[in-house]
């Protein structure tokens, strides 16, 4: 160990300590308040002890090399940055009470300065940033540091048919900085910065120790904590959940992360301008690969004029032998606020044999129109081979027309959860206390079993209540054809009357994406969704291999079912085979049969044909479930019918489907072109229907009711906030209204698009 040792002035000595680079001092001499020690950084404020004593100390020792003559020069100025970014990290509080910077204090850079004035300002309740500089020959000479309140906002000018955020502005003028300058004492010395001027005095109200960190510069988010973020985000955690998450990994306590929601929330917008160029591209892409790894999986896209993305649609392998499979019934529905462009996401579902949802194919379309949904249909058509035999929609008119003229054998149905959904708001105030009765009165319309039937009960119940009049009736009667079960009975609907299935798999993806996912994002989800699926079919075939069913009544009828059925489709049997024993024969007239529930006399009649290989029954409860319903299954019991016909075993309930593979030839379908990948543009933001969230054009009664009045010029119009006279405004320009109901008698109430 070298020590050097220099005189200081009269019966005073300085050691230096090579080893560790500090200079030891004897104090006999000296007051303690003319000497300051921070963290190695030993500055002086004695006339005796200054900067000379340092130069002095180097000038003697010829014999050290050039760079630890550096580091003992900067030993009294050095103040490392990585460590006070770590510190701030930790969001610890500075203890050092005299980090003052002083005119010809010395730094070897300007990043150096910076952060020492940084951390000046973090313990004195400000924040800094980097202001004005001298250049001469490309070589920085001069650079100012202001306090983050320096300088004034210029004001805004105010366009009332705009939208306008009017944010208020943290600068005051403050005058406080530090200047620094590069400098070069001799040639012997390298050049460094040098405090010029330092103005201390701030002209607002500076922050305590708990409320600095909130400002901006204080504020960061680091690499690991960005990964760490975007994971979270992955795997459908909200802002709040994932900041939690971090602050339990971490150990700090919540609130004191070195960054708060704002900062994660610009972080991910950021990230989406970054992507959203190579947006449309990628999805593309990502089609593309899929293809050429597996040649089932389908898709198709269409562009505009400007070669935007205008509609795709995509069903993965997986997928399209889902729908060979169970594609003999599909929903229909779209959603939107699942990507950034606003497209309406449209998915097609299904049911398998063990009654789970299963997806068929996904679409992301520009618009709802009906140009839009015959291009869905025809596509979906053309790629899947073969069309189903009925559909289930909700009751857009569009989507009804392009059914009608592209699925012209498919049976459509409407939602009957969407009808009644508006009964309250239709009936409620006009029938008062009997809405309950008519509500049930039309339960009993919806489940009757002819249309003779219905056609007779529907103008006595509509008359009981005196609504023959009501715009309301007329349409529902209108499209009876769609939601009343005696016009469905005939057709396989799998006992679906709703679209709550595709709304499950709607949930399931909304818990992974937002209004600001890309459509690159928004694919990986789906996929998430598609192998959730896989796993619960898998889950379901474990069951029915290791768990089946108990036998309740031992029935030859009931061990045939249980050996071929799934578990889904066997306790559908199991219920109405139970019932069965509950019907007695009315009356018997060769092969048609009048059973009766035999407890009451007065009960429905059904009627039923069986001739030892035909069975039919008047409820049609097979024809729509593809389950033998209790009145058939009662002739057999009556008949001594030991064995069900194989045609009334579906094999799409059975555990074993088979299908055939060859019937769909991907290959025939050329849908893609490698070459037009590369310029393809993302799509513009779509409009989806419904009223729409900025002002728009009103006319008629509208003008004549609910007219704003400006509180500054009395005018009508508009109000405070958006009037022209008004030259700085306080208010924000953009106001939250109630959503309004849309009448219009002269639409029908049914076909009216979804709000």
């Amino acid at each position: 160990m070298s020590t050097i040792n220099n005189t200081m002035g009269e019966g005073s000595t300085s050691t230096r300590d090579m080893s560790t680079d500090k200079i030891n001092v004897d104090l006999n001499e000296y007051p303690i308040e003319d000497i300051s020690l921070e963290n190695g950084y030993s500055g002086t404020v004695s006339e005796h002890f200054d900067h000379d004593i340092v130069a002095n100390d180097v000038l003697e020792v010829e014999e050290i090399e050039t760079y630890e003559k550096e580091n003992i020069v900067s030993s009294s100025q050095n103040i490392e940055i990585n460590e006070f970014a770590e510190e701030v990290d930790r969001d610890e509080t500075y203890n050092e009470t005299n980090i003052v910077p002083f005119v010809g204090q010395i730094f070897l850079s300007e990043e150096e300065a910076f952060a020492f004035y940084k951390r000046y300002a973090y313990q004195h309740g400000f924040s800094v940033r980097k202001g004005r500089f001298i250049k001469r020959n490309g070589i920085m000479r001069r650079r100012d540091f202001f306090c983050h309140r320096e300088g004034r906002s210029s004001l805004k000018i105010i366009e009332p048919l705009k939208e306008q955020r009017n944010r208020e502005s943290t600068r005051c003028e403050c005058k406080a900085y530090l200047r620094i300058s590069l400098q070069k004492s001799h040639d012997i010395f390298p050049s460094e910065w040098r405090v010029t001027k330092f103005v201390v005095e701030h002209n607002h109200v500076l922050l305590t120790q708990s409320e600095v960190r909130f400002l901006p510069a204080n504020r960061t988010i680091s690499e690991d904590d960005i990964e760490r973020i975007f994971l979270l985000k992955e795997g459908g955690l909200s802002v709040r959940q994932l900041m939690r998450v971090i602050e339990l990994e971490k150990n700090v306590k919540h609130g004191y992360l070195p960054f708060i929601e704002r900062d994660i929330r610009n972080l991910f917008v950021k990230t989406k301008k970054k992507v959203e160029r190579n947006d449309a591209k990628d999805l593309l892409k990502y089609c593309e690969d899929a293809k050429k790894s597996c040649s089932k999986f389908q898709y198709a896209y269409t562009l505009d004029e400007e070669r935007r993305l205008e509609h795709i649609f995509w069903s993965p392998a997986s997928c399209s032998d889902w729908y060979q499979k169970y594609g003999d019934v599909v929903v229909f529905d779209t959603t939107y606020k699942v990507n950034s462009y606003e497209m309406p996401f449209g998915i097609f579902v299904g049911m398998n044999s063990h009654g789970k949802t299963v997806l068929f194919g996904c679409a992301l379309l520009r618009n709802e129109t009906i140009s839009a949904f015959r291009w869905l249909m025809k596509t979906f058509i053309s790629l899947m081979k073969k069309p189903p035999k009925t559909i289930l929609t909700d009751q857009d008119p569009w989507m009804k027309e392009a059914i009608s003229k592209d699925l012209p054998s498919t049976k459509h149905s409407f939602c009957i959860w969407h009808i009644t959904f508006k009964f309250s708001s239709w009936f409620n105030a006009i029938l008062r206390d009997k809405y309950s009765k008519w509500c049930s009165d039309f339960y009993e319309l919806y489940k009757l079993e002819t249309c003779e039937e219905f056609e007779h009960q529907w103008p006595k119940v509509v008359a009981k209540y005196n609504l023959q009049s009501n715009k309301h009736v007329k349409g529902l009667y209108e499209i009876r054809n769609y939601w009343a079960l005696a016009y469905l009975r005939d057709h396989f609907f799998g006992g679906m009357t709703t679209t709550g299935r595709s709304e499950s798999i709607n949930a399931f993806i909304k818990r992974f994406i937002n209004s600001h996912t890309s459509l690159s994002d928004f694919t990986k989800q789906v996929d998430v969704a598609i192998d959730d699926i896989k796993q619960k079919e898998d889950h379901d075939i474990m069951l029915e291999k290791c768990k089946r069913i108990n036998l309740k009544l031992m029935s030859p009828l009931q061990e045939q079912a249980h050996g071929v059925l799934t578990r889904f489709a066997f306790q559908k049997f199991q219920e109405e085979f139970e019932r069965s024993t509950q019907y007695s024969i009315h009356h018997e007239n060769g092969n048609e049969f009048v059973l009766r529930y035999y407890k009451d006399a007065n009960s429905r009649k059904h009627m039923v044909f069986w001739d030892g290989k035909i069975a039919t029954c008047s409820c049609k409860y097979f024809e729509f479930w593809g389950i033998l319903c209790r009145h058939i299954l009662s002739i057999f019991l009556h008949k001594d019918c030991h064995e069900i016909p194989s045609n009334y075993l579906p094999s799409r309930w059975r555990l074993q489907t088979s299908h055939d593979d060859d019937e769909v030839d991907p290959q025939q379908v050329n849908v893609v072109f490698e070459e037009q990948v590369d310029v393809v543009h993302c799509p513009p933001p779509s409009k989806t229907k419904g009223r729409p969230k900025r002002r728009r054009l009103k006319g008629g009664k509208e003008l004549s009711h609910n007219m704003n009045t400006c509180g500054l010029c009395k005018d009508v119009g508009h109000n405070i906030v958006t009037c022209p006279l008004k030259e700085n405004t306080q208010f924000s320009g953009h106001t939250n209204k109630k959503k309004k109901i849309c009448k219009d008698a002269n639409l029908n109430p049914i076909l009216l698009p979804k709000v």
